[in-house]
């Protein structure tokens, strides 16, 4: 492909991606509440106390009289730059973000009931910081597949593991998940050695951004600090020059690990703890007092709820991730590519410290969402089949999934703050989309509703809008593909006449002069 046509390409594959994202408005929970509730206190009354919002989630924490939230900050802050537009126009219209909060016993913001403002606020503050980083991950799957396998397949395996998996679910809401696995996958693209045959270790700038992706990934989401650790530290070993490439890794950590180092001094009161030292949910409170902030010791119930479990399991909700890991597993065993190796590792490790934590289900939600910033690792385990000789294999491969995207499209309609019991699938997720019951979550939304569309009908846009993206993508990357052979195919010489001339005045063929199929 000319490199007019690669950009075009990507350029479209992230706005087709970005707007599948940008048409789900998350609901008012408690998580997503609680960032923005710390966004809007850094704009509106340039404090990082949320008092004023604090009734609006359950994910705080109470220090010496103050409430803040309890999330990594960095979503919250990221957030900061967008809704402050949004706030300066509203201000202007004399409108401003409004809710009602309803609590029951000890337990508060059960349910909000918010305004349009709020609602577009919330929107806008999710979109910019978790849908941005939907469609990266998808663009950064595709560019790292693409070093390892065909363009097609790479197409394919960055698909289904961005809209077939919770890192979807979690791209539509104002969450840290999704921001953790782009800048995870946003390292390794830097660090991995395919990106410069000539030069195979990264530059001095390809180090700096490194570090500053990989130390960030802690700040939207503290358990991403699990992989990033395993990252560097394989980089680091297999690095010619280990001093140097720490060195530069560290540089560009400085920035986002004195942000969130900052955060924490002046809200928490030293730059190692975090909010959750501080919550009041007297239930969450004594589970983070035991063993290592929440983390104890390995439970059968987490593996097999993790897996195979039909409320929770990644293996269950999203079938392509089972395909992802045999072939993952296969893959760092056959195959000198560290980037594999370090992602199996990394999704091994991040997996068993979320089946040793108290609360491995992760309260109400789509698939286990911990799991959320390695599970794009997985998609590099479909390089192989999905160029598989036999073609069953391959389109099996396609059609399991398929049925992943399906599976949490359908999540995204109705709702990713699934209930915590019971078959997901068929209590929840089937039955309301079945009876056109979409975005039923206080606050959620759709483009569709926005519209004026009803249930179906804005279903059906989502629909179309994923079709004509995919067949237009689809058909950006034939077209490239069909032009790069043209180009590399070389005109057969005309036929002489074996009698004309002496058999050994005639050059020998080489292999490059011979003429490749079209």
């Amino acid at each position: 492909m000319k490199r007019a046509d690669r950009t075009w390409f990507r350029l479209s594959y992230a706005v087709w991606l970005f707007g599948i994202f940008a048409f789900f408005i998350p609901a008012a929970t408690w998580s997503p509440a609680s960032r923005f509730a710390m966004t809007r206190a850094v704009v509106e009354r340039h404090s990082l106390s949320i008092d004023a919002f604090a009734s609006s989630t359950g994910d705080r924490a109470l220090v010496d009289g103050q409430w803040y939230s309890e999330k990594a900050p960095l979503p919250s802050l990221v957030a900061t730059i967008p809704y402050a537009v949004i706030h300066a126009l509203h201000t202007s219209r004399g409108v401003r973000p409004a809710y009602r909060a309803y609590a029951r016993g000890e337990t508060p913001a059960v349910r909000i009931q918010i305004n349009r403002p709020f609602q577009r606020g919330l929107f806008v503050s999710s979109l910019f910081t978790s849908g941005v980083a939907g469609a990266a991950v998808g663009l950064l799957l595709f560019e790292l597949l693409r070093r390892r396998t065909t363009r097609r397949a790479a197409l394919l395996g960055s698909l289904f593991f961005t809209l077939g998996t919770p890192v979807f679910a979690y791209g539509t809401s104002f969450y840290g998940h999704t921001p953790a696995a782009a800048l995870l996958l946003a390292g390794l693209f830097l660090l991995d050695s395919r990106a410069s045959l000539k030069n195979p270790h990264p530059t001095r700038a390809a180090l700096w951004g490194a570090g500053l992706c990989l130390a960030s990934a802690p700040g939207c989401e503290y358990l991403a600090a699990v992989p990033v650790a395993l990252i560097v530290g394989w980089f680091a070993l297999r690095s010619p020059r280990k001093v140097q490439t720490l060195l530069y890794l560290a540089l560009g950590a400085v920035i986002p690990v004195t942000i969130v180092a900052a955060y924490h001094w002046a809200a928490f009161g030293a730059p190692w703890r975090t909010g959750y030292s501080f919550i009041t949910n007297p239930q969450f409170r004594d589970g983070q007092k035991t063993g290592l902030l929440g983390i104890t010791t390995l439970r059968a119930a987490a593996i097999y709820g993790l897996t195979l479990g039909v409320n929770r399991g990644l293996f269950f909700l999203a079938p392509i991730t089972l395909i992802g890991f045999v072939g993952l597993v296969l893959r760092a065993v056959r195959r000198d590519d560290w980037v594999s190796r370090v992602g199996l590792v990394s999704f091994l490790t991040l997996f068993f410290v979320n089946c040793s934590y108290f609360v491995w289900w992760g309260g109400a939600a789509a698939g286990p969402r911990h799991l959320v910033p390695a599970v794009p690792f997985l998609a590099f385990g479909v390089a192989g089949p999905l160029r598989a000789r036999r073609l069953g294999l391959r389109l099996g491969v396609i059609a399991v999934g398929l049925v992943s995207v399906l599976t949490f499209s359908s999540f995204c309609l109705v709702g990713i703050e699934a209930p915590e019991v019971g078959n997901v699938l068929t209590n929840f997720v089937w039955p309301n989309v079945a009876g056109g019951r979409i975005s039923i979550l206080s606050g959620a939304s759709n483009l569709g509703y926005l519209l004026g569309l009803g249930s179906r009908l804005s279903t059906a846009l989502l629909l179309l809008w994923g079709a004509f993206g995919a067949a237009y993508v689809f058909a950006l990357l034939r077209r490239g593909r069909h032009v790069a052979r043209k180009r590399k195919a070389v005109p057969i010489a005309p036929t002489v006449a074996m009698d004309s001339a002496p058999t050994d005045t005639f050059p020998a063929t080489t292999g490059s002069e011979q003429p490749r199929p079209l």
